[in-house]
Parts: structure tokens; sequence; C-alpha cells
């Protein structure tokens, strides 16, 4: 399994930005500076190679114990012996478990919820959590991605029916908003939110998703705020063009 890690966000549902009547265009503005932290190290592919027996998430591998797939508990460990792996198997393909840092910490658990819903958890070496991914039929519905510190970096949470997010939420180092997206008013309504960098509100307005064009269009009033609050200017919008402004 890969791991979101960019700000590339635009897939299934293009972000109305707050560029002054631009087209959708990337979440962060290309000429602003935000502090964000570090996201760590990506997994060591040794441990990521235990998602490709992870039948429920897409893999299709099997694992083999004595020339037969694995039945039940298996554990491996690094050459000092410290635990890497402990995994239930059925039939070759792992149902649960835990994977481990050299150090011994959690570095990955996989567990099922029920029937249908499962979770995935990673952490990163020095223990804080890194990410956290919730499945519906092999499906990733939510995820949610930290800095090394532990503070939460992005979520992003997909309908559960159409092809776009419900929530996009990205923040600096210090925990500080760069941009929000939320449910708003309405169906498939979004409420968008972009900060300047510091946290200053920079602009703010709806928008909605049109399962048609497979896009968003931005609705009603957007308003835009200079770094110090003040508010610059007004923008109505109709099938997602501006139809009148307001400077101030």
């Amino acid at each position: 399994m890969k791991y979101a890690r960019s700000f590339s966000l635009l897939s299934g549902l293009a972000l109305c930005a707050c560029g002054l009547a631009q087209p959708d265009t990337l979440l962060l503005a290309q000429d602003e500076h935000y502090i964000m932290g570090d996201p760590g190290e990506d997994p060591s592919p040794d441990l990521n190679a235990y998602e490709e027996m992870n039948s429920t998430l897409g893999g299709d591998s099997v694992r083999q114990c004595g020339g037969h797939p694995c039945i039940g508990w298996v554990e491996d460990h690094y050459p000092n012996g410290v635990l890497k792996h402990r995994g239930y198997y059925d039939a070759g393909r792992l149902t649960v478990y835990k994977n481990y840092h050299p150090s011994g910490s959690v570095e990955r658990e996989f567990k099922g919820i029920d029937a249908v819903k499962s979770v995935l958890r990673t952490w990163h070496a020095n223990g804080n959590e890194r990410t956290l991914t919730r499945y519906a039929n092999g499906v990733a519905f939510e995820y949610q991605d930290h800095y090394v510190t532990g503070q939460l970096r992005y979520l992003e949470e997909r309908h559960r029916s159409e092809p776009c997010f419900v929530r996009m939420e990205l923040y600096d180092a210090d925990g500080k908003p760069v941009s929000l997206l939320r449910p708003g008013k309405g169906k498939l309504v979004f409420e968008q939110e972009e900060f300047h960098p510091g946290g200053a509100l920079k602009c703010k307005g709806s928008a909605r998703y049109d399962p048609v064009r497979m896009g968003t269009q931005r609705i009603g009033m957007w308003t835009y705020f200079s770094a110090s609050g003040a508010k610059v200017l007004e923008e109505d919008y109709v099938d997602g063009k501006v139809h009148a402004s307001r400077s101030f």
C-alpha cells in the first residue's frame, strides 16, 4: 500500500482555491510560504512488503509455510531478535497483523472492525501516530496524516456514494489551518476556507459538486480578506462564474 505524502489533493474533487476569480487550482498558493513540519520517513520497503499479502486492501500474494499457505499466527524477527511482524494468516493471506520498528515500537496495525469495515494505523519511529486509514469493502473513505510531532497534517474523508471528498483539511507545523473543506448546507454543497500563512483567514465561500461534470463549481458569495483581516473583495458566483464583484 502507498501512503499519501504530498499535497496532490485533486483526485476525485478539484479544489476551488482562493486566487481571485481563477479556475480550480492547487491547494497551496504558489506565492505564499507556510511553515510545514517534518512528515517523517517513508515506511521501509521490507515492512511495506507485508501489504502484498493483505487481500482486503488488494494484495494478491500468498505466504507459504513449509510449502503450504500459512494458517494461524506467524512471527518474523530482525537479525537481533527484535519482533518485526506478527500476523494471523488464513490460506496465506493476512487478516490481522502488527509490524514493528527495529526499536521494537509498533510501526503499523491492521485489523477488521466487522465484515465490511477495517482500519490501518501507522506510527512514526518515535511512537507518535503517523497515519490512520479507514476502509469499507477494501476502499479507503477516511485518511489522516500526522507530522513527526504527532500534530495533524492532513485529513480527508470521501463521500460514500459520489466520487468526491466531503472533508479536506490541511494544517501547518503549528496546527494552524492552511485550507479547509467541510460539509455545507445542501446536497453535495461544501464550505471552503483558505488561510494566509500564520492562520489569518484569506477567503471563504461555498462550492457544489456536480456529478455530471465530476467537478466543483463555486456558488453564492465568496469573501476575500487581507493578511491583517480586512475585507478586500466579495464575488457573487452563478454556475461557477463571477456574476458580480465588490471591492473594499
